[in-house]
């Protein structure tokens, strides 16, 4: 082979070679300047799909004042279910159901029936530190595992035993009135002032939850204290008629009516 046919081979092979460089360089250009998909700005609580738990949907209730002939006429066309809630009102068979649950004053020499500590089932517990703080047992209502004390000015206090909610969501189980379906119900306990607080509460999980401070509602659009109520009853899942009683006996000249509506 002539040394210009080795040249000239040479030449062949270096220019192939430069192009085969400029091709890799040429990609990785382009892989390298490729756009990037952006990123997102928008947060993640913004999109999220979890379920709203129901007792955090807002209700509010109508008020409609109504006259007696009214009143009777739906009571008249429904069966008021009242209350049937098993009430132990003996210490001793009361006692004997929570123990472990419920300590009372073994020390109490004029049996007054103290409560001085709760245990409660969920982990929960309390107890009074002082000696003058007690509260003393009036019922406790197995169906609903409450126990109702009284406690100064005879005052309601009370104690769900399973959740550990107390008076202001646990009530009086005797001013219970519910729903024909037992999806709500009518709750209220006496805070020692003459007056009574009333809510409301629905079922929700198996559990009832308070979602109406009624007595303050019923203020807000009524511009009526809603004192003491003398009867009430529900005609179904919704409405509630209730009579009004300033505090007084349920056959004072001073009875009011009303029509109550849950809305959601």
């Amino acid at each position: 082979m002539t040394r210009n046919t080795i040249l000239a081979a040479f030449l062949i092979l270096s220019s192939i070679l430069f192009q085969n460089c400029g091709n890799k360089n040429e990609q990785t250009t382009q892989q390298t300047t490729e756009p990037q998909p952006e990123i997102s700005s928008v947060k993640t609580d913004t999109i999220t799909t979890e379920k709203v738990e129901e007792k955090n949907l807002p209700y509010t209730i109508t008020v409609e004042t109504i006259d007696s002939t009214a009143y009777h006429s739906a009571k008249g066309k429904n069966s008021d279910k009242g209350n049937n809630l098993v009430k132990i009102t003996d210490f001793k068979e009361a006692k004997k159901l929570l123990k472990g649950i419920v300590d009372f004053n073994e020390n109490d020499k004029d049996n007054i029936q103290a409560v001085t500590a709760i245990h409660f089932r969920n982990g929960k517990k309390i107890g009074n530190s002082n000696d003058f703080d007690y509260y003393y047992f009036v019922a406790y209502y197995p169906e609903e595992d409450i126990l109702l004390c009284e406690g100064g000015h005879t005052t309601d206090v009370s104690f769900n035993l399973t959740n550990g909610k107390e008076t202001e969501e646990t009530g009086n189980p005797d001013e219970i009135r519910f729903s024909p379906q037992n999806k709500v119900r009518l709750n209220g306990h006496f805070g020692g002032q003459e007056c009574y607080s009333y809510f409301i509460e629905k079922k929700i999980n198996n559990e009832y939850t308070k979602i109406i401070q009624l007595d303050e509602e019923f203020e807000k659009l009524t511009k009526i204290w809603l004192c003491t109520i003398g009867n009430s009853f529900w005609t179904d899942e919704e409405t509630l008629y209730l009579t009004e009683t300033d505090g007084y006996a349920e056959n004072s000249v001073n009875i009011k009516y009303f029509k109550i509506k849950i809305i959601q």
